[in-house]
């Protein structure tokens, strides 16, 4: 009947520490730049009011200048990223995966 010989969960990949990281600080500037452009939509959408008391598009502008502190942050986290998770992720480059 079933042709497979394989145990379940045998192709299960335990990612490791490095690999943890890179995913969360390169999600940081994808989401920094994922509040810019809403604050830029939202702004152009209030933009016919420009008053202080338009609350939409102060709404707009904080989350410009929120998007680029994420971006910014997320970029120095990637920079200053650990070293050890650096010189894991070469010696993992030439290691074959961990598996459970």
């Amino acid at each position: 009947m079933n042709k497979n010989k394989k145990t379940a969960g045998s192709d299960i990949q335990v990612p490791s520490q490095s690999q943890k990281i890179n995913y969360w600080t390169s999600l940081m500037p994808r989401i920094g730049f994922g509040l810019m452009l809403l604050g830029i939509i939202l702004s152009a959408c209030f933009a016919h009011d420009f008053k202080d008391t338009n609350l939409g598009l102060m709404v707009g502008f904080g989350f410009i200048i929120g998007g680029i502190q994420v971006l910014l942050l997320g970029s120095l986290f990637h920079a200053l990223q650990p070293s050890f998770a650096k010189e894991r992720q070469k010696l993992n480059a030439e290691q074959q995966p961990e598996r459970v």
